[in-house]
């Protein structure tokens, strides 16, 4: 539990770290692991135009932050700054600086960062920092947190981080991950993140945005000839056993339904609704639709991405011509599992009018 801490999802995270970052301040956001807060502490500092310097505070003794003393010809003690820290007379550009772990520093490290947060200096040697973002973990999460010194809270902004599905989707979605996965999440949103069982300190498989973008990576590395319970299998590792068998059904309507769409995308073949489940509809509607994202994907050159935009053109145009039939809640699950605009505007597939039918269906089902 944190107690009077303000609860913000990642878009307002990322908000409040571009306001953090413009106006030179410090922040410290704690969250359940998995949940983004390095990683979108990073992309933040890419988009204001920062490079950053990240610290695991972690794996630092007191001299890796403070550095070694320096006996001087008067006797005088000077310290030599750690070779990572950005010297005001060396580092020309501001940084920023990303702090994680910072439930974990070990005592010896808190006064130091005590200037390093409220001086942004160490031994008075200053640095050329812009701004400091401090990650940390939950304390009832059971990764070993200890109590943050409240004079160093005191320096900063103190968030909690919570997940929204749909800025994660949205991430997801940019980044190209398994369409699958993100299709199972739509419709299991409660899988997304879950907590470990009170109390439950051997808890090591847990669902969170983190463990599922990993699960995904490993699916996209795996291929027709690998079983569902191979598949299963590598899944359960990631993000639990409860979670991964409810997704080998999806797993399994997908094996049942590959012969299907890879006659749809080739020869426009339709499916026939009539005969799927529910289910098997919505997973076979986004398989279609992510193999359409997938030859996007290809990164061509020449006359082969002439050659490319043809094939993109031609199966958009058998895919969507039976998406378009689908309810509009199918349709939505869909195009927001695999697609995203940058595909949609490199390969001009606004011209392809299946596609114009089923994204007007979807801007109307989704303003009604």
């Amino acid at each position: 539990m944190l107690t009077d801490v303000f609860e913000i999802e990642q878009a307002t995270y990322k908000r409040v770290l571009a306001f953090n970052i413009r106006s030179g301040g410090n922040v410290i956001i704690l969250g359940q692991a998995g949940t983004g807060k390095t990683e979108i502490a990073q992309a933040v500092c890419g988009e204001e135009g920062f490079e950053y310097i990240y610290l695991n505070l972690s794996v630092l003794e007191a001299p890796d932050l403070v550095g070694l003393p320096i006996i001087a010809a008067n006797n005088t003690v000077d310290y030599a700054s750690p070779k990572f820290l950005p010297r005001m007379d060396i580092t020309p550009k501001p940084i920023v600086l990303i702090v994680d772990e910072i439930d974990k520093a070990k005592p010896e490290l808190q006064n130091p960062l005590l200037e390093l947060f409220q001086f942004h200096s160490i031994n008075g040697t200053k640095l050329n920092i812009k701004a400091i973002i401090a990650t940390g973990n939950l304390p009832d999460e059971g990764a070993f947190s200890q109590p943050i010194s409240h004079a160093l809270t005191n320096r900063c902004k103190v968030y909690r981080l919570t997940h929204s599905f749909e800025a994660w989707r949205e991430w997801a979605q940019n980044d190209s991950l398994n369409a699958l996965v993100i299709g199972f999440l739509s419709k299991n949103q409660e899988y997304l993140s879950r907590a470990a069982v009170e109390g439950d300190p051997t808890a090591y498989c847990r669902c969170s945005p983190r463990s599922w973008a990993m699960a995904a990576n490993d699916l996209d590395k795996t291929s027709s000839q690998d079983t569902v319970e191979f598949q299963t299998l590598l899944v359960s590792g990631r993000v639990g056993m409860g979670a991964a068998v409810k997704f080998r059904v999806w797993l399994d309507h997908y094996r049942h339904v590959e012969p299907i769409i890879e006659k749809l995308v080739e020869k426009g073949e339709k499916p026939s609704i009539n005969d799927m489940s529910i289910d098997r509809q919505l997973v076979c509607a986004i398989a279609a639709v992510a193999a359409v994202a997938n030859e996007c994907k290809k990164e061509l050159k020449g006359e082969e991405r002439v050659k490319q935009g043809e094939r993109v053109t031609k199966i958009a145009k058998n895919v969507f011509s039976w998406v378009k039939l689908l309810p509009s809640e199918f349709q939505i699950g869909a195009v927001k599992s695999a697609l995203n605009m940058k595909m949609i505007q490199d390969f001009k597939l606004t011209n392809v009018q299946e596609v114009m039918d089923t994204y007007l269906t979807v801007r109307k089902a989704m303003k009604d």
